[in-house]
């Protein structure tokens, strides 16, 4: 359930699965594969051996991102002692800390995480807010995560 105290400042972020979020992360390899279908027919039938590939890379990112069906996948996001924890889809919980790199939009967040404890590949979540329509996060927490973000970055 979602749960958020003022008192504590703890708030508690269920990502849900969400086909718009999937379609998003997915694209950039459709087009690396459509790419590589208009190099091969342009150029050489080699470019056709890439197509595999970017269709490999958009099943994975529907799968990581909309889906929500990899043990890999960030399934919830918490902060809570001005600590970022997310869970995987696997139940595993480890603090992250949001990398530069992230970016913070009005009803769209993507966030590139680093593992705290260990120099793992980070994570890059898109966090889409559900207001009346398309979205993997509630709106209302969408805004406090931002918020804290924000917040977060200014005083580092």
């Amino acid at each position: 359930m979602i749960s958020s105290s003022a008192v504590s400042g703890r708030i508690d972020v269920p990502v849900s699965p969400s086909t718009w979020v999937g379609c998003l992360t997915a694209l950039p390899w459709l087009v690396l594969s459509i790419f590589n279908l208009i190099l091969a027919q342009a150029y050489s039938p080699f470019f056709l051996i890439l197509v595999p590939a970017g269709l490999a890379g958009a099943i994975y990112q529907w799968k990581l991102n909309g889906s929500l069906s990899l043990d890999r996948s960030i399934i919830r996001l918490t902060v809570a002692d001005d600590e970022l924890q997310v869970q995987q889809g696997d139940g595993q919980h480890y603090s992250v800390t949001p990398d530069s790199a992230s970016r913070l939009y009005p009803r769209l967040v993507v966030l590139k995480l680093k593992p705290a404890a260990t120099t793992n590949w980070p994570h890059t979540v898109l966090l889409w807010a559900r207001e009346q329509g398309p979205g993997n996060v509630p709106g209302d927490l969408h805004r406090r995560l931002r918020a804290w973000l924000r917040l977060a970055s200014g005083n580092s």
